[in-house]
């Protein structure tokens, strides 16, 4: 089980604080600094502080002091919000469920239209997968020991949700087990089932509202006590004392009602802390003041803090794992707290479905109170995050406003790339409201002249030009953030920041005229280069621009420079040496992708050093080549090929790269599969399908329009052929042949026929009388001759 931060602690972190010290959004102060207080608690250790994560430093009332035996067994306490990492990961894209694995590869793609689901009741309330699983395979439902199940527990029976990857699943298990078509009476408690639709959920990740966390509270134990009075006058003063929270028990403000006259002036006092004594509620009150005697009413309940947590706690773990479950060190406040997070986050909402306002075991006059909450998480790079901090701030009481936490941190490893953003409350709205201001203020501007996207080829490289762009980026304080793949330049500070850089970016690009050149290599190009050969290209011309793309396929010599720049390196390669001079030879430090010495270091697993940025483009264009996309390692002159994962791919990507990666990877897939799924073909849909061989008409969940999944057009009722006939004019042509040679079809059974000689009266194989003039249909031969002579004068046969 993990355990999480206060959730108390301070809602906005700056990235400015220094190591060791903690931020309370008013003053820094040191870890071990300690505060005196007459509160008892300040007597008590601060659980977050021995975890090196209470944020309320001054603000906090518990002690703030360590000792060796605890100082030892928290080391590496940093990562305790660390979740554990996963090597597969689910997206949901138009409505289908994509699956990667190591290397955005994509391994998978669900369709709702490969699932069923059924709802089964009633069950026994104790009622088990296992049962399930076995009532299912009595009546010859053979389902996958991996089916996913979920059960719903009333007070005395119980349903269950069940989803198998089978279309026809759902209308198998109706017929074998009886489909709930309209309400009955079922004396033998013998289980129906209901067809339902059911959605794919994704993981949840960076970019995305994720809900599998939960606030959860109860009545702390409180108790009634009656203070008696001689004097009303007296009895007046205490009880405005209370109400007004100048008098206060075990440091708690309590309820207090008017004073009543009986046999005794008597005050009433209510949530009094359970725990409080005669001694403690003399203490509130000044000696002037005390009465002339104390009643102390029974606890609400007798059970300690812990064991109520362990009985609660049980409620949710019989609903489904869970990640974490901890308590709120408040003591002050009326409701103990306490949160927690599922792995699933189904989970998280039948808990809160079933369990919020359910009654207490130990207190069946009090309810307990369980909210879901949805978080957003954003990695920002950390100058990014500097730049954009005062758009953070500026939201931040609106947030608050709305009920909404907001804090930023350090990422824990590596920290000194990034910052993780995060956004929190129990309202679903106003959280997706403020991760859509978070991801528009993290996407800055794009740099621009007119409608013209500012851009220049000399950027794909480390040379003179991007250095005189950051230059720039430094003196109008905006973070210019260059995207290789996109071409394009992203802008990140103040408006008008940013609109007085992009002028000056645009004039700095015009200045610089050269031009861009991709050289292949073939093996043996390759090879000469690897052992001298980039040495000599680079003292040949200045070193910056020449570069050896070791990502590409093939692999290339990259010039940026002149023209005769250009026509030097093609001369020095077709008249290279046989035999190297000088071995290319890097240290531990070298970026593996640019050969320099790595900008913003990041190693990999396999022991490969990259520059952030170099790291970035080597997933990225994974995603441009004609081949199915998996980043691997490119470390020893790409003979590492090590596959990388998905945790060390996020790990080392901003939120925003790692989804862009994933998303590009599925369009890849996409485009490398026309023979397995196919777009609808709606302009601006967007949504796909799986390609049936046969013929099957799917109306399309996001454009509502049919399409057929055999030929991939929209021919309503027309079958394919027929289709085919029309949209080719092959119909049209085929009519008025027959126009031409007399030739017209049955109306009944649409059989072509041809009228040699004869009356008008024509019979059809399939029994059909039809007049030949007006192609209507009889059932006999009279009716069709009466009809002739009355409406055409005739049978047809033309006598002289």
């Amino acid at each position: 089980m993990q355990l999480k931060m206060n959730p108390k602690a301070s809602s906005f972190v700056p990235g400015g604080t220094q190591e060791g010290q903690h931020y309370d959004g008013l003053f820094l102060r040191e870890p071990g600094q300690s505060q005196v207080s007459d509160d008892s608690r300040s007597r008590v250790k601060c659980r977050y502080f021995l975890r090196g994560q209470c944020l309320k430093d001054k603000l906090c009332p518990y002690l703030h002091e360590r000792d060796r035996e605890i100082q030892t067994s928290i080391q590496g306490a940093t990562n305790i919000h660390k979740l554990p990492e996963r090597e597969e990961l689910t997206r949901a894209n138009k409505g289908a469920l994509v699956h990667f694995a190591a290397g955005a590869l994509v391994t998978k793609i669900s369709l709702p239209s490969d699932f069923s689901a059924v709802q089964i009741s009633p069950l026994p309330r104790d009622s088990t997968r296992e049962s399930l699983m076995a009532l299912l395979r009595s009546h010859n439902l053979n389902i996958p020991s991996e089916t996913d199940i979920q059960f719903t527990r009333e007070a005395e029976l119980s349903s269950a949700l069940v989803k198998v990857e089978d279309p026809e699943f759902a209308r198998a298990a109706g017929k074998k087990l009886g489909s709930q078509i309209a309400p009955r009476l079922n004396k033998n408690m013998e289980p129906i089932v209901t067809p339902i639709d059911m959605p794919l959920f994704s993981d949840s990740n960076s970019l995305r509202v994720d809900c599998k966390k939960l606030h959860v509270s109860w009545h702390r134990a409180s108790r009634i006590v009656w203070l008696n009075f001689g004097s009303g006058e007296i009895a007046k003063r205490v009880n405005k004392k209370f109400k007004d929270g100048t008098y206060k028990i075990l440091n708690q403000t309590v309820q207090c009602g008017n004073p009543t006259r009986g046999v005794k002036l008597t005050v009433c006092l209510t949530d009094v802390p359970a725990s409080a004594t005669e001694s403690d509620v003399l203490k509130s009150i000044r000696n002037v003041h005390r009465p002339h005697n104390v009643e102390l009413g029974n606890p609400t309940y007798s059970l300690d803090i812990e064991t109520c947590s362990a009985s609660i706690q049980s409620l949710f773990t019989s609903i489904g794992p869970l990640e974490w479950w901890e308590l709120t060190p408040d003591i002050t406040g009326k409701r103990i707290k306490a949160s927690a997070r599922f792995q699933n986050e189904d989970d998280a909402r039948e808990a809160a479905r079933t369990l919020d306002k359910s009654e207490l075991s130990f207190n069946k006059k009090a309810k307990l109170t369980v909210q879901l909450v949805y978080t957003a998480k954003f990695k920002v790079p950390a100058n990014i995050y500097e730049a954009i901090e005062p758009e953070l701030k500026a939201n931040i009481r609106g947030w608050k406003n709305s009920h909404l936490h907001f804090t930023a941190y350090e990422n824990s490893d590596p920290p000194k790339w990034y910052r993780v953003l995060k956004i929190e409350g129990e309202g679903a709205t106003n959280v997706a409201e403020a991760k859509n201001t978070i991801t528009n203020i993290m996407s800055g501007m794009v740099a621009k002249e007119g409608s013209s996207v500012l851009w220049h080829q000399a950027l794909r490289s480390n040379g003179t030009l991007l250095h005189r762009l950051r230059e720039l980026g430094n003196q109008t304080g905006v973070v210019i953030a260059r995207n290789r793949v996109k071409s394009q330049l992203r802008l990140y500070g103040s408006r008008k920041n940013c609109e007085s850089c992009q002028i000056e970016i645009a004039g700095l690009l015009a200045d610089d005229r050269y031009e861009h050149f991709n050289i292949d290599l073939g093996t043996n190009e390759f090879s000469w280069v690897l052992q001298g050969g980039l040495n000599r290209l680079q003292n040949e011309i200045e070193a910056e621009k020449v570069s050896f793309d070791i990502t590409s396929t093939p692999k290339r010599v990259v010039v940026i420079g002149t023209v005769r720049d250009y026509e030097t390196i093609i001369d020095i390669l077709n008249n290279r040496e046989v035999t190297p001079k000088k071995m290319n030879v890097s240290n531990e430090k070298d970026c593996v992708v640019c050969w320099n010495e790595a900008e913003n270091p990041i190693e990999t697993q396999c022991g490969h050093a990259y520059c952030l940025d170099c790291f970035e483009n080597l997933c990225m264009s994974a995603t441009t080549k004609e081949m199915v996309v998996q980043v691997s390692c490119v470390g020893e002159s790409g003979r590492c090929g090590k596959t990388l994962g998905l945790p060390e791919l996020q790990e080392h990507l901003s939120s925003a790269a790692f989804e862009e990666l994933l998303e590009q990877s599925f369009a890849s897939y996409m485009r490398l599969h026309p023979q397995v799924f196919q777009y609808c073909p709606s302009v601006d849909c967007g949504s796909f399908y799986r390609i049936n061989s046969t013929p099957k008409m799917r109306t399309c969940p996001q454009c509502l329009v049919p399409v057929c999944t055999a030929c991939h057009t929209q021919h309503g009722t027309m079958t394919c052929a027929d289709y085919q006939d029309v949209s080719t004019g092959r119909y049209e042509a085929l009519e008025r042949v027959k126009r031409e040679i007399g030739i017209k079809d049955c109306p009944k059974c649409k059989t072509p026929l041809e009228k040699i000689d004869g009356c008008n009266h024509m019979t059809c194989r399939c029994g059909a009388h039809i007049c030949w003039v007006c192609l209507r249909t009889f059932e006999g031969a009279q009716l069709c001759y009466d009809h002739m002579n009355k409406e055409h004068g005739g049978i047809g046969f033309n006598y002289e």
